[in-house]
């Protein structure tokens, strides 16, 4: 069985103050006895009273009794309403409360982000206020403080009826009235928002006592009952409301239509001079099926724009809560991509809104994203992204990192980038480098592979970080130096293929202590005519197709001289078997 509706009807006498928004929500009890009438943005509480309606049975000190707290303190409404006679209370006539009266109650931060100060100062007239001082978590706040943020500042207070106000950016909102009727009575709240954006979450009351919380601008009040909804006090003096949940009726006695009702989903703008523009739809949500749920950057938060139509800017918030109590971010953003800088590892919230021409903010959209970039990766070293490794002659290298007391490093076959399965995966490694003994196991080929940081936490644990890109590279075998060798005249012959090239070294000591020559060719021939004649040595090594180089092949012996040799090019030689030189 639902709930029956409990109202409370509002009337503004102020010449700013000239629209009312009533929001109708559920509560438990029946329809408010009392009629509450505010006066003027800036006027004082001493001025605002609760008027009730006289009921058979009343008496004065059950009425104090009800609104004050006690009942002896009926003499004080004896005198606010002209010395009446206590014995002759007239059933349907009114009785005015000075709110001035009731109980003071407080309110509480609940969270604080950026340059946020409150000033605190008494409502009453001729009040000095005191200085302003930085708001902090745990702070108490009563009736009078004021509240200013800079820019990308964000405060959460949470009111004594349990409702949450979340005070965006560059806001200026005072706490004009914080009272609670008798013990456990009513919590009458109201803000004064000078300018800036608050949101406000009211929990339905499923148990008496109701509340009465107003948000006021110059151009309209709006009072809550178990609803979330924004009020916006815009540069241009107008006031526009947006309605999340529950039901918002703007009534207003200058405008030419003088009452609309909201409905979550809508929007309404407040002119100021108290025009209601017709009702419309907010933006709708933004669509982020798209981002991702974890983000591994240490650089940025950096997630694309969504697209609304409508939309020329985008509100971004990100906080550390459900209840968006906690915004530890809240910017707006124009063109793709939403970045956030500095952003500590964890789980959080974001939620985006669409911003139309006017700067209303659209529907909501809700996403959970993790955060997990710390300790951050290292940096690749050798070899260098797509290069050619020999198997079993270079390993993997990568950076320090200053956080990190291990590595771990993973090899994958080439095209597993989405999805990375190791095929070597070492994770105890207090340098940052993988031995070239380690990828003997491989087969030539293309590989991937990637590295990560490891920290050690107090109770002895290890923290990995995020990987870095895998990058690519390729295992070759090693070419060999085991040439065959064979000469011929003046030339020097050897097997080899087409891709390869060659490094001839010759000295005339087996040391190869002094070069004599030194040079590389790209055929597999080397000419001998430029030595004098002499005994040398010999060594090749050979660099193929893929840039792997060879290690220096043993040492050969050849002879250069004058000598005498055959049509066919054959040497000739004595018959002792010396090679026959001209004189």
């Amino acid at each position: 069985m639902p709930h029956a509706s409990s109202t409370l009807q509002f009337r503004l006498s102020s010449s700013l103050s000239i629209c009312t928004l009533l929001v109708l929500g559920l509560s438990v009890g029946g329809t408010a006895h009392a009629q509450i009438t505010p006066q003027p943005l800036n006027s004082q509480t001493d001025g605002e009273v609760i008027a009730h309606r006289i009921s058979p049975g009343d008496t004065l000190s059950q009425l104090a009794d009800r609104y004050l707290g006690d009942h002896q303190l009926w003499p004080l409404l004896q005198q606010s309403n002209n010395n009446v006679n206590p014995y002759r209370l007239k059933p349907g006539s009114a009785l005015t409360v000075p709110m001035r009266l009731l109980h003071m109650a407080m309110a509480s931060v609940e969270f604080v982000q950026g340059d946020a100060h409150a000033t605190r100062s008494s409502i009453e007239a001729n009040a000095l206020p005191v200085s302003a001082e930085p708001l902090h978590k745990g702070q108490s706040l009563q009736e009078g403080d004021r509240l200013r943020l800079a820019e990308n500042a964000f405060v959460a207070i949470r009111l004594a009826d349990g409702s949450l106000v979340r005070i965006q950016s560059e806001s200026d909102l005072q706490l004009r009235q914080m009272r609670q009727k008798g013990r456990a009575g009513n919590l009458e709240s109201v803000l004064d928002l000078r300018s800036g954006s608050v949101e406000v979450s009211s929990p339905p009351m499923r148990n008496p006592p109701p509340r009465r919380l107003e948000v006021r601008t110059p151009a309209a009040t709006t009072s809550v009952r178990g609803t979330h909804f924004s009020v916006h006090a815009n540069p241009s003096g107008t006031t526009s409301a947006t309605v999340d949940k529950g039901l918002v009726l703007v009534s207003s006695d200058k405008a030419e239509h003088k009452q609309a009702l909201l409905r979550p989903g809508l929007q309404l703008v407040v002119a100021a001079n108290g025009h209601l523009e017709s009702p419309r739809h907010m933006l709708t949500a933004p669509d982020l099926s798209n981002w991702p749920s974890l983000t591994e950057d240490s650089q940025w938060l950096s997630l694309p724009l969504p697209s609304v139509e409508g939309a020329v800017a985008y509100q971004v918030q990100l906080a550390q809560d459900e209840e968006l109590s906690t915004v530890l971010r809240s910017d707006v953003f124009k063109t793709s991509p939403i970045r956030f800088t500095d952003i500590d590892d964890g789980e959080y919230l974001l939620s985006v809104r669409g911003l139309d021409t006017q700067g209303i903010p659209g529907q909501p959209s809700h996403r959970k994203i993790r955060v997990k970039a710390h300790p951050i990766a290292p940096l690749y070293e050798a070899p260098v992204a797509g290069a050619t490794i020999g198997i079993g002659e270079s390993g993997l290298r990568c950076t320090k990192v200053a956080q990190a007391s291990r590595y771990r490093i993973q090899v994958a076959a080439a095209g597993g980038a989405q999805s990375f399965v190791p095929l070597i995966d070492v994770s105890d490694l207090t340098d940052c480098e993988l031995a070239a003994s380690a990828l003997g196991q491989l087969p030539a080929g293309d590989y991937l592979w990637r590295t990560a940081s490891l920290r050690k936490l107090a109770d002895g644990s290890f923290d990995q970080g995020p990987f870095a890109t895998p990058q690519a590279m390729r295992l070759a075998s090693v070419p060999s130096s085991a040439l065959q060798f064979s000469e011929a005249q003046d030339h020097i012959y050897w097997n080899g293929e087409a891709s390869h090239s060659y490094r001839v070294m010759v000295a005339t000591n087996a040391e190869f202590s002094s070069l004599l020559v030194d040079t590389w060719v790209d055929k597999p021939q080397w000419r001998t005519a430029n030595l004098p004649s002499n005994q040398y040595f010999l060594r090749l090594q050979v660099k193929d197709g893929n840039g792997l180089v060879s290690a220096p092949s043993p040492a050969y012996t050849f002879q250069v001289g004058d000598w005498i040799v055959s049509s066919d090019g054959q040497r000739w030689n004595t018959g002792s078997g010396e090679i026959l030189q001209r004189q």
